[in-house]
């Protein structure tokens, strides 16, 4: 089991284990950390789950023993566990499957439960989670059998992990850039996993995608400032100015760029400059 290194908000602890509840993310490639980023967005305290199995076999605590926010109203007596996939649309992959088989019988067993004290998302809430393919009924008998379920069930598939991290990328010069991107936009959870080589490639494309659409500065720099405000001054004979002094530092396409010139055009045709 994986304890990664994440910031949290307030959590509480579990009193006493009742209940595990069944669940998927929905999605059919989806990190622990970009769980644990989406549940902070939404105001939680962290990700929801209490553990989380990825398609690579690799395994994580995540709120562990302390009150999950994965089942509404049902959250104070439970373990929020969690295989990713998306299993109202594919099925979930043989080994995949009866490596989450064990894993949960491995937290019956810590918290003396039985396969009657297992439960499906679906069971208690508006939803098809953990998916209408998730076979259900043998996921029941399998964790239900007394004897050792490990003589089936294969160790994590370290060498066809499926996901790519960023440090596996063949930088060149873009490193150094893409690290300002990310220590200016990313999260302290995107900063902390990239600096122990656990950011994903899909997580870094996300750093990079906040990076690329974030609010361009609406400061002008002193070295423009004089230039910046004898722009301002200018307007064409219909009163039309010529800059927009909105996002004095937003980039300008091509096109914007015409419609700059034949203004300033107008202004010389007509001796105002």
């Amino acid at each position: 089991m994986i304890k990664p290194n994440l910031r949290w908000g307030s959590l509480t602890r579990i009193r006493n284990v009742r209940r595990i509840i069944i669940h998927h993310p929905a999605a059919r490639n989806y990190s622990y950390l970009q769980i644990h980023n989406q549940h902070r967005n939404q105001g939680w305290s962290g990700a929801g789950y209490n553990y989380y199995l990825q398609k690579n076999h690799r395994y994580y605590e995540l709120r562990g023993l302390h009150v999950g926010a994965h089942a509404a109203d049902n959250n104070s007596d439970s373990l929020g566990v969690c295989v990713e996939g998306n299993y109202d649309v594919e099925h979930i992959d043989e080994e995949l499957f009866l490596r989450f088989v064990q894993e949960v019988r491995k937290l019956m067993s810590q918290h003396g439960l039985t396969a009657n004290d297992v439960i499906r998302h679906s069971d208690v809430g508006q939803t098809n989670c953990p998916g209408r393919n998730f076979p259900w009924a043998r996921f029941k008998r399998l964790i239900a059998q007394q004897e050792e379920v490990k003589s089936i069930v294969y160790g994590p598939k370290e060498k066809e992990a499926i996901y790519v991290k960023a440090g596996d990328f063949q930088w060149a010069s873009g490193k150094e850039r893409f690290e300002t991107i990310l220590n200016r936009y990313g999260n302290s959870n995107e900063q902390e996993a990239y600096k122990n080589d656990d950011l994903t490639a899909s997580d870094a494309m996300g750093v990079l995608a906040k990076g690329l659409l974030a609010e361009p500065s609406k400061t002008v720099p002193a070295t423009h400032m004089p230039g910046w405000k004898e722009m301002q001054k200018l307007k064409t004979p219909d009163g039309t100015t010529v800059f927009n002094g909105v996002n004095p530092n937003k980039p300008i396409s091509r096109a914007q760029m015409a419609t700059v010139l034949s203004r300033l055009l107008e202004i010389i045709k007509a001796g105002g400059y």
